[in-house]
């Protein structure tokens, strides 16, 4: 996967940073501003690389990130969230193949599981970064999470209808939106890319938006909720075209 470099410059997952260097990166003063208003209840945010798979790699990295901090009933739970998914692919005409894509991303959730059991939350945290540098197996990880994507975009056709109007003609036009607009890396997430992934891997999902809108907070947009408090929550930075990872105060 050919990574581009983002409008922050970062070419792969950057180590934390502190809230307050978030507003100097914004020229217009209304964004400015509702930076500044993040800091209330924000206090550092980490940048990703501003390719197409910016969402997918926020979102796994920042969810991969807490796992160190919950039991391992969690990747357990994960894990078993997926098994229905081969099952759909399977009656489906999407390219690639769904086993080696899983057994890589379960390899990883595995190799996880392993770290977090014989290292401190800290030294768990560096040794995921350091894992995260290794952009051709995220890249795989990255490519299943399109592909979980699709497959749950193709078989609830119904439920993602009001968010495409290409899929008047049901599943065949989905798959054709999948392949166009879903599966190919360098395509961005739009917001039912963020709605199927959440529904199939059931982890809460809350989007914080910084843009040009005259609202004077910035506006924090719930993607997914779980009925299961013990799953770790996923915060992300958007700004137009591009996330990154947000951390609340602890």
């Amino acid at each position: 996967m050919v990574l581009q470099t983002s409008q922050n410059g970062c070419r792969k997952i950057l180590q934390k940073e502190p809230l307050s260097s978030l507003p100097h990166e914004f020229e217009n003063e209304i964004m400015k501003d509702k930076a500044k208003k993040l800091l209330a209840n924000y206090s550092e945010y980490r940048k990703v690389p501003g390719d197409g798979s910016c969402f997918y790699r926020s979102f796994i990295y920042s969810y991969l990130e807490q796992l160190v901090k919950v039991s391992h009933e969690e990747e357990l739970r994960l894990l078993g969230a997926l098994e229905p998914m081969w099952e759909k692919f399977q009656r489906l005409h999407l390219p690639g193949s769904y086993s080696d894509l899983h057994d890589a991303f379960v390899g990883f959730i595995l190799e996880c599981m392993e770290q977090k059991q014989k290292l401190s939350v800290r030294g768990y945290q560096e040794w995921l970064f350091q894992e995260s540098q290794n952009e051709q197996k995220f890249a795989n990880i990255l490519l299943y999470l399109r592909l979980v994507t699709a497959i749950e975009i193709c078989t609830e056709v119904e439920t993602f209808k009001s968010y495409i109007t290409e899929l008047g003609q049901g599943m065949p036009d989905a798959i054709g939106y999948c392949l166009e607009e879903v599966l190919p890396v360098e395509e961005d997430a739009q917001q039912v890319n963020l709605t199927a992934l959440t529904n199939v891997l059931q982890v809460p999902l809350r989007v914080v938006n910084i843009d040009v809108s005259p609202i004077e907070e910035p506006n924090i947009h719930i993607i997914y909720e779980s009925p299961d408090s013990s799953v770790p929550t996923v915060t992300l930075l958007y700004r137009p075209g591009h996330y990154d990872i947000i951390y609340e105060k602890s």
